[in-house]
This record gives structure tokens, sequence and C-alpha cells, in this order.
């Protein structure tokens, strides 16, 4: 079989798998997808870790992938404040929590944040002192990820 005649034999299984709801058959996928995500891990391990970063979307109701987080990041408007060695040392210093299960990942977080300050950061320094600015940012970045009627969601938001 060539490339794209495998592509749609995957996809013909992987649609009988999911509409069947049979738990043997999800077994079976997943035992093969297992095998296949070890023999990358191995053979493979940047790709293996980028799939699983994108696996571990099922944790949140907010998430981003680490490359993703880097493309949003650097192509702001204003530019981002913060690079994600910054964002980790101030997150650190604080002492706040980078992850909330099951509400966002820090990816998210470090996005939702740049993506604050991008976009208010002008306005807010008019009434915030520059040492509290940091813990501001965090309070509504997070107020906005936990959203209770889940209006805001950082993939859409991007166009992810």
């Amino acid at each position: 079989m060539n490339s794209q005649e495998l592509k749609n034999a995957y996809a013909e299984l992987y649609g009988y798998m999911a509409n069947s709801k049979k738990p043997d058959n999800m077994k079976a996928f997943g035992k093969v997808m297992t095998e296949m995500y070890m023999w990358f891990a191995d053979n493979k391990p940047d790709a293996a870790s980028e799939w699983l970063d994108k696996l571990s979307a099922i944790k949140w109701n907010n998430y981003l992938t680490p490359a993703e987080a880097e493309r949003i990041v650097k192509a702001m408007d204003p530019q981002a404040p913060w690079n994600r060695d910054q964002w980790n040392a101030a997150m650190q210093q604080h002492g706040f929590h980078m992850e909330e299960e099951p509400y966002y990942n820090r990816c998210a977080l470090y996005v939702t944040m740049n993506m604050i300050m991008s976009d208010s950061g002008k306005t807010l320094s008019k009434y915030i002192d520059g040492n509290e600015m940091f813990k501001v940012v965090y309070d509504l970045a997070v107020d906005k990820l936990k959203d209770k009627d889940n209006h805001f969601n950082v993939r859409e938001y991007f166009g992810l």
C-alpha cells in the first residue's frame, strides 16, 4: 500500500473502532497504538515527546503544547514580556501553581499571562505598581482559565 492507502485504511479502522463502542475493539486499538508509541519513544523520541504533549490534552480544559505556546508567544504584537525561562523563574519566585487540573496546564497559563500583558499591559501599568503586576496578571489569567461558564478557551482564542 502507498502512503495515502495506509492513511485511508487507518482512518477506516479508527472509525470502525470508535463507532462500535465495544470495549474489546478499543482495547485492541489501544494495544497497537501503545506498541507504536513505544517504538517511537525508543527510535524517534522527539516525535514521541510531541505526541505525548498532544495526548496530555485529555487532562485539561485549557491546554497548549510547548511548541504551540512558543509559536503563539513569539507572534504576539505588542511583544510578549516574558520568555519561558523568565516566566518560570518569576512563577517560582512567587510560589504560584503552574498547573491546576482540570483547568489549565502550564503552557496555557504561560500564554494567557503573556496575552494579558500584550493586550492590556499599558493600561494595567497605569493602575498597578510594577511590583504587583505579575501577581495581578497571574490572577487575571487564572480567572480566565477557570471561567465557570467556560467562555474562554485558549485553543479557540488562538485559532487552534
